[in-house]
Order: structure tokens, then sequence, then C-alpha cells
């Protein structure tokens, strides 16, 4: 086991083992605001507003002096005092009251609120209590004309290239964009990164491996042009692109919240995303076919079959499965799809008008159950199993295969026979239960006096006879069960997706977002502020989802492409043009290079909606292969690097370091893994496996690359968890970048970074004809993409022929081969925990 003093002593290699890069987030962020839009202001308004808002102070009415319709107010308190203190709960009088502490009650008849509530808003506290509110609530009102001068909302339009004083620096269009606002603010660009530098930052980006040093050799000299052709061909293009999409389609094989149930065919999904983008589906069939590839015209079954699987993208959310109430259960569900369509595609957060108009962008209520109408008309299935029902809010599964339409009838018949067995041996170990408890009861009386013992004592033998018999009956049906599960018949493959229900219908207004309070009918439709002319009518007999699909998709529509393009651009420069890229509304931030933004938007859409054509300009221009390195003007007028006059340096997400790590040890297994771990839990079992899905440490165990590992909501391998991965219980459009203790410590202690430093060794170790500098390079050259500094190799060469380069271990103890293995292993341990290993310059 490698010690830290070990680690220590190869400082010179490894300066840091973590570096922030990032400083503390502030509060009120676009996610937590959109947090209080979605979960605490509907709260207030239908719960608190009655007693505690402005109007209620108009008319004589507000209750201790408390106002709540305000950020000042809600801070500020009222007659008992601060009714929230950002940051500490348990200072926060709201909060006590919700609980019915300290002898407030809020609301102040009936029981407390709804657990899930509380945890809300104790959640928004520990936020800092962001709140957009002030005493003059912003409004853009339902005046579509003026609402749509917004710039994200008016269209997009391919400007002309800017004037720029240094003609010979942009190598493309883009590249003057960048160099006009740089040279406004009279801000020197970074030199060229050099060669290496730059192949192991094309790597990384496009395929999300490091080059090999085969690689190195083969691209040092050719123009970069081939290099980024050879990186688009890769098949791990999409393996690495596709990991981006799945962040925001909030990928995952479980559904999450109290009911984890195992989703053992949304790797389907994961797999036609990576096929989409590694033959450059253009982006806007990519999206129509999520919404709509099942009402989409398609030339044969296998066509057919992967269009339907892409609509796995609206069966994906967590769903409250324990909900009894349907109806909140449907509304829930939906407004779930409402969320991750508009902020995923559109870039706007619709879900805030499920209650209300939406205070700043303009969405009214209306248009919300507009679309709550199209997927009210949808049936989405997620499922439990193969297909069939189990519970009041689960679903099925769509049958897919050339033999679907002849094994999924045999299939569902032997599903059904298998949930009634099951039943019924449930009924009998309820009805056995019962039997003992009586035992019991009838024992306790044993010992009272004033009962008849004898009768008591008889009784108790005769139910203890009744209970043999159960044991026996139950351990008959169980093997009837078992029997069952382990001989279904032929039955074809299955997909999550959607599918329309036979009777479309429309969707009433929920007063205040209430279920139950119902308000007008309103048509099925899309958003009134995105205007697309010649948009086909929904007919009686629709959804509504394909007119959706051409909507979001037309040329008209401004924000589709734009985006998309802030979506790329900040996959490869840290930040996107919009720093907020799931928010292009009022409350999100302006674009830095607004032209630049539609001139991309505008090329891509002439371009047919190509993202390795729009990735590949952008690779190829100069902005992008600026140094990383930090020139004191530069950063004295713009140490945010927001007119981008270096690269930044970026660390690599947990997938590719991950990635890195095994192809560095030499166990990368570059293959796609045939469907997922997450099979391995079973399908025909007997159902009650799902309430909890858990992955042993077996299952999570894989060679192959990290987007097949399973994702478990609630049960991430360690390594995703401990290095920032997205969170799949929602869409996450840019990750958190964390700097904390135990990630320092998985990189000096834990038995997986021991394993790839020996395996690492083992590799360098392998090659006898190899010297130590010979050695020493070649790791250099896997790990960095560079040779090693003659101060580096200086230090490393003292470290191997000293006794620090053991692990506390005396030479009588070990061979001399072995003695070897163990330094080599803390010089690769060292190396692959640095801070360069795991940054891109």
């Amino acid at each position: 086991m490698l010690t830290f003093e070990i680690v220590k002593k190869l400082s010179v290699i490894c300066v840091f083992l973590t570096i922030p890069l990032t400083d503390s987030i502030a509060a009120e962020t676009p996610e937590s605001i959109a947090f209080f839009e979605k979960k605490i202001r509907p709260v207030l308004v239908t719960k608190c507003y009655e007693c505690h808002s402005a109007e209620a102070a108009k008319n004589g009415e507000l209750g201790s002096g408390l106002q709540l319709d305000t950020r000042e107010g809600i801070r500020r308190g009222g007659d008992t005092g601060a009714s929230v203190v950002p940051g500490k709960p348990s200072q926060s009088l709201l909060l006590a009251a919700m609980r019915h502490e300290r002898d407030l009650e809020m609301p102040p008849d009936g029981d407390p609120l709804n657990a899930s509530v509380i945890a809300d808003f104790e959640k928004w506290i520990n936020m800092g209590a962001p709140d957009p509110r002030d005493g003059k609530p912003v409004a853009v009102g339902m005046d579509f004309a003026k609402a749509r001068e917004f710039w994200s909302l008016q269209p997009i339009r391919k400007p002309a290239l800017p004037e720029v004083k240094h003609q010979q620096w942009p190598r493309n269009d883009l590249d003057y964009f960048v160099s006009a606002k740089r040279e406004a603010k009279q801000i020197p660009p970074a030199n060229d990164a050099t060669r290496p530098v730059l192949l192991r930052r094309l790597f990384f980006d496009l395929i999300g491996l490091p080059p090999t040093p085969e690689e190195l050799d083969k691209f040092q000299s050719v123009p970069v042009a081939e290099v980024v052709d050879y990186l688009l061909a890769s098949t791990h293009f999409g393996e690495r692109w596709g990991r981006h999409w799945l962040d925001v389609a909030r990928y995952a094989e479980s559904n999450g919240l109290a009911r984890n149930m195992a989703w053992q065919h949304a790797w389907r999904y994961r797999d036609w995303v990576i096929d989409a983008l590694n033959s450059d589906l253009p982006y806007n069939q990519f999206i129509a076919l999520q919404i709509a590839g099942d009402l989409m015209p398609s030339k044969n079954r296998a066509q057919q079959d992967r269009q339907t699987i892409a609509t796995g993208f609206l069966a994906l959310g967590p769903k409250s499965l324990e909900e009894r109430k349907r109806e909140l259960f449907l509304m829930d569900s939906i407004d779930e799809q409402i969320d991750v369509i508009c902020r995923g595609i559109l870039g706007l957060s619709v879900s805030c008008a499920r209650c209300h108009d939406h205070k700043f962008d303009p969405v009214p209520t209306a248009d919300y159950y507009a679309l709550v109408g199209i997927l009210r008309s949808t049936d989405t299935q997620y499922g439990i199993g193969p297909m069939g029902i189990k519970g009041v809010n689960d679903s099925g599964l769509i049958a897919i295969g050339a033999d679907a339409d002849k094994l999924s009838g045999p299939a569902s018949i032997h599903l059904k026979q298998v949930q009634e067995q099951t039943q019924k041996r449930n009924t009998a170990r309820s009805d056995r239960y019962r039997v003992i408890r009586r035992v019991a009861d009838h024992k306790r009386k044993l010992n009272k006096t004033g009962e008849d013992k004898a009768k008591l004592k008889q009784e108790i033998e005769k139910m203890d006879a009744e209970i043999k018999d159960w044991d026996q009956r139950i351990k008959k049906m169980d093997e009837d069960l078992a029997n069952m599960v382990a001989h279904p018949p032929a039955q074809p493959e299955f997909t999550m997706g959607a599918c329309d229900y036979p009777k479309p219908i429309d969707s009433k207004i929920r007063v205040r977002g209430e279920v139950t309070h119902y308000g007008e009918v309103v048509p099925r439709g899309v958003l009134q502020a995105i205007e697309v002319t010649n948009l086909p009518k929904i007919g009686k007999q629709e959804s509504g989802r394909l007119q959706l699909a051409k909507w979001l998709t037309s040329r008209e529509n401004p924000l589709t492409a734009r985006v998309l393009v802030n979506r790329v651009w900040q996959q490869l420069f840290e930040r996107g043009l919009v720093s907020t890229p799931d928010d292009f509304g009022v409350t999100g931030s302006k674009p830095t290079h607004p032209l630049l933004l539609d001139y991309l938007a505008a090329k891509f859409i002439e371009q047919n909606w190509s993202v390795k054509t729009l990735i590949r300009e952008i690779v190829l221009s100069r902005t992008y292969q600026m140094a990383s390195d930090v020139e004191s003007k530069g950063r004295a007028i713009d140490p945010d690097n927001l007119f981008l006059w270096h690269m930044p340096l970026r660390r690599l997400d947990v997938e590719s370091f991950r990635d890195a790590l095994l192809a560095v040890s030499g166990r990368l297994n570059r293959e796609r893994r045939v469907g997922s771990a997450i099979q391995q839990i079973g399908v025909f079992s007997e159902y009650e496996f799902n309430s909890r899905t858990k992955l042993t440490p077996e299952m999570m165990a894989s060679d192959h690359r990290s987007i097949y590992l399973p994702i478990v909501r609630g049960n991430l391998p360690e390594m995703l968890q401990l290095f920032d991965f997205a969170d799949p219980n929602s869409l996450v459009g840019q990750r958190d970048q964390t700097t904390v203790p135990s990630q320092a410590l998985f990189l000096m202690n834990s038995a997986a970074m021991i394993d790839f430093s020996r395996e690492t060794a083992d590799r360098l170790l392998q090659n006898k004809s190899l010297n130590n500098t010979q050695r020493l390079n070649r790791l250099y050259e896997l790990a960095l993409s560079r040779k090693a500094m003659k101060t580096e190799q200086a230090a490393v060469f003292t470290f191997l022929s000293t006794e620090q380069g053991l692990v506390q271990i005396s030479k009588e103890a070990l061979s001399e081969t072995e003695q070897q293995r163990q330094a080599w292993l803390s010089v690769c341990q060292a190396l692959l925990a640095g801070s360069e290993f795991r940054h891109v310059k």
C-alpha cells in the first residue's frame, strides 16, 4: 500500500493533487432561481399569500406583520422575527412554522405541509434562499410582439464578418468575431499551442481519450485538419459527445426516488444517441426523432424500431411511482417532460408557468397547458419488467424486433401469469402471518389469570398445525413461481419509448397548479412567443407531438440552433458564449459574443444542422488552438477570459479521467459494451426485487469506456460520485466542479488508483530492452503526451535509486524485481494523481 510520505517525496512530479478552478458559486444562479420558481414560489402563492402578501396588507388582513411575496419581506419576517435566514434553516422561523414547531403553525389550520415540500424549503434555505422577487415584480407580460424584441427570441440572421486590425491572426471566419471583440478591449492574444499540447487537447475534446505514443508520432507534422477528420471519423466520437447529450437527457437506468425500479432497456437509448452522433445525424432530425420518432415514416421495421427507441428521451425522467393520486402523478411526470424539452432544447424554463403566468419570460399559463395536452395524449412507456402493469403508476414497454408482433402476445400472457402467481403467494404469506400473530396473542393470554388455559393451548395446537399447512402450500407456490420465472416463453426485445393514446385530449388549466382546481380548457399547441409559419395544425386524432417536433426544429425557431451551438462551444471552451446554457430567457446571461453566436447558428443550419461540421470549424480556428498560458496584461483586463484571449486550463471530466487511466494502464477495452450490467438484475423475476435497485461491485466493474457503466439513481459507482458526474435526476447543462479532500484521498489511497498504477508500471517493465530513461519517456508520452523534462528525470531517478522508492519494506522482504516494480508503481501513481494528468491545457 502506498503511503502519503512516498507520494510526497515525488512533489517535483506532482505539485498539486487538487487545484480549485472556480470561485465559490453565489446563491443566486440560474439553477437556484429555477428551483425557487418551480418548488418554492408555487407553495408560497397557494398556501401563504392569502394572509401574507401585499394584497392582504392592502385589505388590512396581513397576518403577524409578515409579508411573503417579496424577497425583502420574507427575509425581514414579521412580529416574531426573521422568517428566513439564508443558509441557516435552524434559525428560519418559516421552516419552523411549516413543521408546526415553536408554537408556530403554517398553514394555521390542518396538518403540516407534505414532508417533501418542507424538504424543498430546507434545501432552498441551505442554498442561500435565492429569490428573484422585489417590491415591483418584473413581468414581460403577454405582449408577444414586444417580447420577441428580446435578443434570444429574435430571428437568427447571419452577420457580416467584422473588420479587424490584425488581418493575419484569424484562420477562419469565427476568428474575426473573437479578434474584433478582443481588439476593442486592447487585449493581446496568447501564443499558439505547441503541437503536443494541441494533439492532447483535440483527442480529449473529440473522443475523450489521450493520444497513444504512436498517434503522437503519426500526427506530429501533418495538417491539423487531418487530425480533426481522423478523430471525427472515430467511433469513439459518439461515445464522447453522446455523454454530453445524456447529461441533458437526464439519462439513467433506474427510476430513482422511493421506488427505485430498474430499467433494463434504457441502454438502447444510450446506444441510439452514440450511433446518431457517429453518423452525424442532422441535429434537427436528432431532436425530432426523440420527440416523435414513432410517428414519423420509416422504410422498414428496423428503422421504425430505431425511431421508437429515440423517443426513450421522453421516458427517462424519475417518477414518483409511490404517489397514490394518479392525477398528481401524471401532472408531475408531464411537468418533468416539459422541463427537459424546453430547457434542454430551447433554453427556456417554461415549467414556471405551471402555477402562474411566467414572471420573466413570455410564457402564459395557457401555453404551458397547451404543451400539457400534447404530452397528456402521449403514452410514455417506461416499464417495470418486459411489459405489463404492476402498480397504479407503472407502465409497459414497447416490443421491437422482426418477431415483435408474434412474440409479444405469449410474453405478455406469461408475465400476467407470473404476476398472478406472485400475488397469490403474497396473499398466502399474509394469511400465514395473521395466524402467527394470533398464536402470539394466545400465548400472551396464557400468562394472565382468569383465562381458560386448556382451551387456549388447544387452539394454539390447531393454529400451529395450520401454520405448518401454510408452510407446505407456500413452499409449493414458491417452487411453481420459480419454475415459471425460469422458463419464460420466447420473447421479443423491448424498449422504453412513447406512443400516442387512441383518444387525444386537451388539458384544462390547473389554477395555481392545484391538480383538482380546474380552469378553462386549452387546445393542444406550442408557445405563442415563437412563431413558425406553415406549422401544420394538430388534428383531432393527433397528440400534437409531430407538430411539436416540427416547431422545435424549424429554421424559424430562434432558440434551437442557438442553444445547441452554445452547448458545443461550452464543451470546447468550458464556458458557453451564453454562460447559462439552459436559460436563454430574461434571468439568463446575455451572450458575450452575440454576433458570433448568430453567425455559428446560421451557418449550422445552412450546413444541414451538422454537429461534426460545427465542431470541425470551431477546433480549426485559431481561437481554439491558442495556448492556455496566462499573460499578465490580459489577466489584468479580463481575468475571466470572457473575450477569449487564451485557452482555459480545463479539468478532465470523470469519464475522461477514468478512461485515460484505463488507456494508460493498458486495460481499456475499446469495443462497445453490449447491453448493460443492469440487465443482470433479471427480467422475469418476481417484480418485488425492483423496489430498491442495487448493483453489486462486480456489476460495476468494467474495462469498457465509462459511458457504458450502469447509471442507477442513488447508487452511482464511487469514482463517478467523487468527481462530479452529472446528477441523473435532472437535466444538467453544465456540471459542477468541486475540489474536496475525498478526491485527493481517492487519488492517494484507493485500491482502484493503486491497481491502475501497478498495471501501468507492469506495462512499462514488460519490455526488458528499455532503460529507465526510455521507460520514463514512455510513461510521460502515455499520460501527458510529452517526454519528461530533465528536472523531472533527475527527480524520478533519484527516487528510484533510494530506499524511498520502496513501500516501507526492507530489501530482504522483496526480490530485486519486486523492489523495482514497487518503485515504478509509486512513480506511476504520482504522475496519474498529478494535476497535469487531470487537466487539459
